[in-house]
């Protein structure tokens, strides 16, 4: 072999390399593109907002801070109810957003609009108020500790797995269902939310930095997976991020 057939075929060799190292490149970024946009926040954040207020608990002072989130039975109650959501899909959806963000050590306020019907829990533990000041919360302005597993729409439930780097957090809250009727759903005796649904109010205090998720453990889903499918399993839904920073 000649050296200029020699230097060639190590020219073809380098560009081969080469293509071969962008070609690889270029897989990688679009896999990870394709991986960001699939595990990405679909809306917005949505910030507590901090009060001027303290409070004391149990000897401790903390800063006070509330929060506002509704749930829907489709799309088209929660544009009713002055929620354009994004969602592609007309499921039942929380909103206006699935990434909450609260601040550290503080007590924090949530407000729930609730305005779905509902059937029965699987687990009668979700029908429990766990984790608020008090072991309570507030339905339409009456105290109450649990509600009846046939009497829940949705749950609001926050938890993580354990770990050392964080603070352990575990709300759940159970959302009193929606009365239907032959023509759809009955008026309440809610005017916080027009005598269309229910307003469910608690207290809890966070700990430390951390993020944790919140889902449903209600089986609104469709058929499949016991009413674990649709919804329950598309990400933005009915669960989503708790960032406590």
């Amino acid at each position: 072999m000649s050296g200029k057939e020699s230097t060639m075929t190590a020219s073809k060799r380098a560009l081969s390399a080469v293509v071969g190292v962008l070609l690889m490149v270029a897989v990688v970024g679009v896999v990870g593109f394709t991986l960001h946009s699939a595990s990405a926040d679909p809306h917005k954040k949505l910030y507590a907002t901090k009060t001027a207020e303290t409070i004391v608990v149990d000897g401790k002072t903390y800063p006070k801070a509330t929060i506002t989130m509704g749930v829907y039975a489709d799309t088209a109650q929660a544009k009713e109810m002055g929620y354009n959501t994004i969602n592609k899909k007309d499921y039942v959806q929380y909103g206006p957003s699935s990434h909450i963000v609260l601040p550290a050590h503080t007590y924090v306020t949530m407000t729930i609009h609730g305005y779905d019907g509902g059937e029965k829990l699987n687990a009668p533990f979700f029908g429990k108020v766990v984790g608020t000041v008090g072991g309570t919360m507030n339905v339409d302005g009456v105290d109450v500790t649990e509600i009846p597993a046939d009497q829940v729409q949705h749950t609001f439930t926050i938890h993580s797995l354990p770990s050392s780097n964080r603070d352990p957090l575990f709300v759940n809250i159970p959302l009193q269902h929606v009365d239907e009727g032959d023509n759809g759903f009955l008026p309440t005796k809610d005017p916080g939310t027009n005598y269309k649904g229910h307003t469910m109010t608690f207290s809890f205090i966070t700990g430390g930095a951390g993020e944790y998720v919140w889902n449903c453990e209600y089986p609104c889903g469709d058929g499949t997976y016991a009413k674990f499918g649709a919804a329950m399993s598309a990400y933005g839904y009915m669960s989503g991020k708790v960032s406590v920073a």
